[in-house]
């Protein structure tokens, strides 16, 4: 009988050794949207402008596009970063694509923690704007936590604030009481 104890036990530890041997870690790498100079956060056309990417809704297959644009380089990483989430709020230019973030929405606030994670406080806006489907929550809060995230580096995850205050979610879909990494593919 103790002999069968010690047989299943000794099993039961080959297996698990077996198991996490074969495991494997998965990992997503951001799109290339990388500047190439050398601090990559701070690459700035001789206009004085920078190259963003910004991320809305491909219209008919509900996946993420690139669209690229300048803005005005700004003295620190929290400005340019401030720039690039104007610009999102502004919606695409072309007409393959579709806004994500509602224009109620305006930006109050912008700032990155030493840790990399960007605090990014909107309006309620941000809230009202939304109809409440949990798609449209989905990609308004990932084309924020992306195009931050793919464009600076510096910042590796993104917290949403309303009014200052972090909250549960934005229309009762996406947890929202945590910074977030990107996520490309859903």
């Amino acid at each position: 009988m103790k002999t069968a104890a010690v047989l299943i036990a000794l099993l039961v530890v080959i297996v698990g050794a077996v198991a996490l041997w074969g495991a494997r870690s998965v990992t997503v790498n951001r799109p290339a949207v990388r500047p190439g100079a050398s601090d990559p956060g701070r690459a700035t056309l001789e206009s004085g402008k920078k190259g963003v990417t910004l991320f809305f809704l491909a219209r008919g297959d509900f996946s993420f596009r690139e669209e690229k644009r300048e803005i005005e380089g700004g003295a620190t990483t929290a400005d340019d970063a401030k720039r690039a989430v104007s610009e999102l709020i502004m919606g695409p230019k072309s007409g393959d694509l579709a806004p994500t973030v509602p224009r109620e929405a305006k930006l109050l606030n912008l700032f990155i923690d030493s840790s990399g994670t960007a605090y990014v406080d909107f309006n309620q806006g941000l809230r009202d704007g939304l109809s409440g489907g949990a798609q449209e929550e989905l990609y308004t809060v990932f084309s924020i936590v992306n195009t931050l995230t793919s464009n600076f580096v510096q910042i590796t995850r993104v917290q949403i604030l309303i009014e200052g205050a972090e909250i549960p979610t934005l229309a009762g879909h996406v947890d929202t009481r945590m910074a977030l990494p990107p996520q490309y593919v859903f």
